[in-house]
């Protein structure tokens, strides 16, 4: 090995021992994260939202839902951010100031979130680094601020989307034209009846996880077909048909809610037969006497009479050209 090589080798290690010593960073420690609360999420039994309304939210067995403005199964999903919010990291830290919380926008608060015991006051924005004012207690912390839009959110948007309850196991399921009842021996019958199954495995499964789309308040009493589904806790959740075009929207009326379905689950879900597609319509026969565009000859050289609406003679004989 000569001189020239061995220079190299070692130069190849000094650079590989001072990335690995820049990585590392000896004697450096991480910063430390400071939550704005310390919450026992396996505890908590009661959450309150208060921005434009005031919404509350109960733990009922074990499963969290609307108390206020209405009843209703809550997405458990967004009630775990509303409880992730106590885990951001505080990245300042002050005394909270009764008498000096208007600069903040604290005396008038954007949102006030409690959980359990634990109150969070969110004021204003920093102008110059765009953090959040939240006040916990008798401190002031200023915050990252990409949450907020989970404290704006209207009560309709906590509303779990799920048309029927998680694990649900139906026992009948009434549409319009059809009605069919699980029987002691495990059987379905259908009105009108049909041979075998009748398809009643992927109806069902597709009544389980049916979602809306959108879900909004239903303020007065509606009128319209009903969808009556019976469940093996001999609890019953009907739905009443409110419009069926271009989506499908059910009324629920025991909640006050109306949900929005799309078009495609809607059918499948009323049972109804898909509509034919335009494929199917462009195989059917052309009529009689009806000529494509594409039929027409274009071939360089062809007659120019023909698309210059010519009349042929009598008996359908081309007419004679004259000679050059």
């Amino acid at each position: 090995m000569n001189s020239r090589t061995t220079l190299n080798l070692i130069l190849v290690a000094i650079a590989v021992a001072l990335g690995t010593l820049v990585l590392l960073e000896p004697g450096k420690t991480k910063p430390e994260t400071h939550p704005l609360a310390v919450i026992d999420a396996k505890a908590l039994t009661t959450i309150t939202l208060k921005n434009r309304e005031s919404i509350r939210f109960e733990k009922i067995n074990g499963h969290w839902a609307l108390a206020e403005p209405f009843k209703a199964p809550a997405n458990e999903i967004r009630i775990n951010q509303l409880i992730d919010i106590a885990r951001v990291n505080s990245e300042a830290r002050y005394p909270a100031d009764p008498a000096n919380l208007a600069p903040f926008e604290l005396d008038k608060p954007r949102a006030v979130l409690s959980l359990g015991e634990t109150v969070f006051t969110f004021g204003s924005s920093d102008p110059i680094n765009l953090r959040r004012y939240v006040q916990v207690g008798d401190s002031l912390h200023l915050v990252s601020d990409d949450f907020f839009h989970h404290l704006t959110a209207a009560a309709t948007d906590y509303v779990d989307k799920k048309l029927l309850p998680d694990a649900a196991k139906i026992r009948e399921i009434q549409l319009p034209g059809l009605k069919a009842t699980l029987g002691a021996d495990g059987k379905w019958t259908r009105e009108p009846p049909v041979e075998g199954n009748g398809g009643m495995s992927e109806l069902l499964t597709l009544w389980g996880s049916a979602r809306a789309i959108d879900i909004g308040r239903e303020d007065k009493p509606v009128q319209g077909d009903t969808i009556r589904i019976g469940l093996s806790e001999g609890h019953v959740v009907e739905f009443v048909i409110v419009q069926r075009e271009p989506d499908l929207v059910l009324s629920r009326p025991d909640l006050g809610l109306r949900y929005e379905i799309t078009a495609e689950t809607a059918s499948q879900l009323l049972n109804q037969p898909k509509p034919a597609t335009k494929a199917r319509d462009l195989a059917k026969p052309e009529p009689a006497g009806q000529v494509m565009d594409s039929d027409l000859d274009t071939d360089e050289g062809a007659d120019e009479g023909q698309y210059q609406g010519e009349d042929p003679g009598e008996d359908g004989e081309e007419p004679e050209r004259s000679e050059e």
